[in-house]
């Protein structure tokens, strides 16, 4: 995927010397368990995507067999925590059923949230009853249209209305900004005293030394640091919603069904080119694209749509099953 950026932390020996509290922040974890559209090849699984977050694994669709290729990343069934699903074509959402069996197999009892557009309910509800399956564990279910969907202490996701043949949702992981970075000399300039004041102005609270006077957290911390932002936008054609909610994204993980020379199809398909993402990407400045949703005519075509999308945008991967992609901590 090439350069990302990487923040360099504070050291523990520094952090006990000064007060200072370390960077704990680890990078987050794409995965790209199933890249394939509407029929699976031996190479391409069906649209699957996981995030994780340190302790956590968002689950963005789930074609058939997602339980299997979930195993095959090594990641834990335990730290899911949500399932985001964009549409209710088969191919994004016939590995639920297998997947919440998994996690009960699994003894799962954790609660599980699953997001996705109106009818979802009525899908799970009469999947486990004609399986004759109940889950053992809370099963969350919740139909959205847009708008905020799930929220952690300094993250969100957010639901979009795409351009599709059926109404489809892209998903925006977004972290909440972080406070600049501790200007230590300034804060000595100042006369705080190395310790416990140090950790409270670098969360950016304000303190008050002991002579009464208050020291700003904007007087010792640099510019804010953006949280990090990754988009998911697959079925869809290109729109304008995508690239407004893709600006400045680390990573846009984009519809990119068919060729250029196949405009017309992808159009009346509700899908993409990889020429179309990729003038997605560079309207919306973001820093990586990540094609997927490969039709399956273009078996052993990477070549090809990696061409076509790197002459409007550079920056750009053409997905395949089981790659992983971190991104790391912005300075």
């Amino acid at each position: 995927m090439g350069s990302t950026p990487h923040l360099p932390v504070t050291s523990q020996q520094e952090s006990k010397l000064v007060g200072l509290a370390p960077e704990t922040r680890s990078a987050v974890k794409i995965v790209t368990l199933g890249t394939g559209g509407a029929i699976p090849t031996p190479a391409r699984s069906l649209p699957a995507t996981a995030l994780q977050r340190e302790a956590e694994i968002f689950l963005f669709d789930c074609g058939e067999g997602t339980q299997l290729q979930f195993l095959k990343a090594d990641l834990s069934p335990g730290k899911l925590r949500a399932v985001f699903i964009s549409h209710l074509h088969g191919d994004h959402i016939l590995g639920l059923p297998g997947l919440l069996m998994t996690l009960a197999h699994l003894s799962r009892k954790a609660p599980l949230s699953l997001f996705g557009p109106p009818g979802v309910s009525d899908y799970i509800r009469l999947t486990c009853r004609c399986l004759q399956f109940s889950p053992g564990y809370e099963l969350i279910v919740k139909e959205s249209s847009g708008g905020r969907v799930y929220s952690g202490p300094d993250y969100w996701i957010d639901a979009v209305p795409l351009d599709h043949t059926v109404f489809t949702l892209a998903y925006v992981f977004e972290e909440k900004e972080r406070p600049g970075r501790f200007l230590l000399e300034r804060a000595r300039q100042l006369g705080v005293p190395e310790g416990p004041l140090y950790g409270r102005l670098q969360t950016g609270t304000d303190v008050t030394l002991s002579n009464g006077r208050v020291i700003r957290a904007t007087e010792v911390l640099g510019k804010p640091r953006r949280g990090r932002k990754v988009v998911y936008a697959v079925d869809t054609r290109p729109c304008q919603q995508v690239k407004e909610i893709s600006t400045g994204a680390d990573l846009l993980i984009h519809d990119g069904m068919f060729s250029d020379q196949l405009r017309e199809e992808a159009r009346l398909k509700g899908h993409s080119t990889a020429v179309e993402a990729a003038e997605v990407a560079q309207n919306a400045k973001v820093e990586r694209l990540l094609l997927t949703h490969i039709s399956p005519r273009y078996r052993n075509q990477d070549a090809l749509l990696q061409k076509e999308a790197m002459t409007i945008f550079p920056h750009t991967t053409v997905a395949k099953d089981l790659m992983q992609f971190k991104i790391q901590v912005h300075k």
